[in-house]
Formats: structure tokens, C-alpha cells, sequence
């Protein structure tokens, strides 16, 4: 496929974080493809931040604070809260931390970012902010490897809430310093502003955006 494919109103291109794929666009594609069945919509799901003009897409969906300020940029959820998470088995034989500094005695599951840095985790309670480089010895850019590891009890891991949500309610992580969180931005749909914005795009946003209550 040509890598500069220019979508148009019966077509669009996005380019799309994996957490994004799976939090906003599994729901909403069933949606979209229903209301406007004629409508080609490609999806390329990539963690690696993109010049979404230059490689021909007609928008893309990624953390509010981490889009060019050129570009439009439209929320498509609330602000959207971090926790760290652990099995129970890893906790009671690691023992709970109760501050956000005890995670370094713990293993913990590091992240790297689509930039390539590795990313220090954060925490508030009110107006207290904390900002900890943990230690341990696996390191991911894929929030699924993460998560699977805390649940075999590799360690402690750090995620959006609404993915380790259902691993929760089942009992089978449990949210370290439940006192301590971060809210952080929301995912938002960009685009270039010198484009016009195709109709299926516009489309998406609003499905999207309903879906989460914007």
C-alpha cells in the first residue's frame, strides 16, 4: 500500500496507541461500521510517535500532552487515571507499600515509552506530587506484557486504571498505594489543521467521545 495514501470521505487512515485501539476503538468500531457501513476505515495500531501528515494518515489518537502543538487536537475522554497494580500472592510475600518511595525495594515492571525513555511513574494525594524511577529488571512498552507479568507475579506494574480495572474486580491484581494516583491527560484524536477534516473522521470522534462520556 502506498505509504502516502490520502483518505478521503469515503475512506480515512488513522494511526492509533495500542491502549487506544483497545480502550476507545473496540467499542466504537462496531458502532462506526454499523451507522456508516460505506465508509473505509483503516486502522494502524503503533506505540512509536508518528508524523501522521507525513506518513499519510488522516489523524491519530495519543495522550493529549504528547501532541505537536500545530496540530488540532480533540479530547475523546476524561483525564485518565494511573495506578500501580500487583497480585495478592506478590504482595504478601513482598509486603504492601504504603508510600510511593517503598516501590524502590520492590520488583517493579518499567515501562518504556513510544520515545524511547524510560518512564518514571507518578503519584498525587492532593496537591502532594511524587515522581519515583523505579527499579526492576523487566522493562516494556507493551501494557499487555506488563500487566500478564503482575499477574504471574513478576512484580508491580503501572497502568491506566480502566485496563487493570477488570483484573481487579476479579481479584486477581490488586491496586498498590490506593491512596496514591496520577491523573494524567486524556487520549485525543489530531489532525493537521491546514487539512480539511474527513467526514468519517469528524464521524469517529463524535462516536467515540459519546462512548466515554465527553
Amino acid at each position: 500500500m502506498n505509504g502516502h495514501y490520502q483518505g478521503g470521505a469515503g475512506s480515512i487512515r488513522i494511526n492509533v496507541l495500542k491502549d487506544a485501539a483497545v480502550l476507545l476503538l473496540r467499542p466504537a468500531i462496531p458502532v462506526f461500521q454499523q451507522r456508516f457501513p460505506n465508509v473505509e476505515l483503516e486502522v494502524a495500531v503503533d506505540d512509536q510517535f508518528v508524523d501522521v501528515t507525513a506518513d499519510g494518515f488522516d489523524a491519530g489518537i495519543r495522550y493529549s500532552g504528547t501532541i505537536p502543538e500545530d496540530m488540532i487536537a480533540v479530547p475523546l475522554t476524561p483525564p485518565l487515571k494511573w495506578v500501580a497494580v500487583a497480585a495478592p500472592d506478590y504482595l504478601r510475600s513482598h509486603g504492601r507499600p504504603v508510600m510511593p518511595e517503598d516501590l524502590n525495594s520492590h520488583r517493579c515492571i518499567r515501562i518504556r515509552t513510544g520515545r524511547g525513555q524510560i518512564y518514571k511513574w507518578e503519584f498525587e494525594r492532593g496537591d502532594d506530587r511524587r515522581e519515583i524511577d523505579v527499579p526492576g529488571a523487566l522493562i516494556s512498552g507493551e501494557t499487555d506484557l506488563a500487566i500478564n507479568a503482575a499477574l504471574e507475579g513478576a512484580g508491580v506494574s503501572y497502568c491506566l486504571e480502566r485496563l487493570a480495572s477488570p483484573y481487579v474486580s476479579a481479584g486477581r491484581l490488586e491496586v498498590v498505594l490506593p491512596k496514591w494516583a496520577s491523573i494524567g491527560p486524556p487520549f485525543s484524536m489530531y489532525y493537521s489543521s491546514r487539512r480539511q477534516l474527513p467526514f468519517g473522521v469528524d464521524a469517529l470522534i463524535k462516536i467515540v467521545r459519546g462512548l466515554n462520556g465527553v
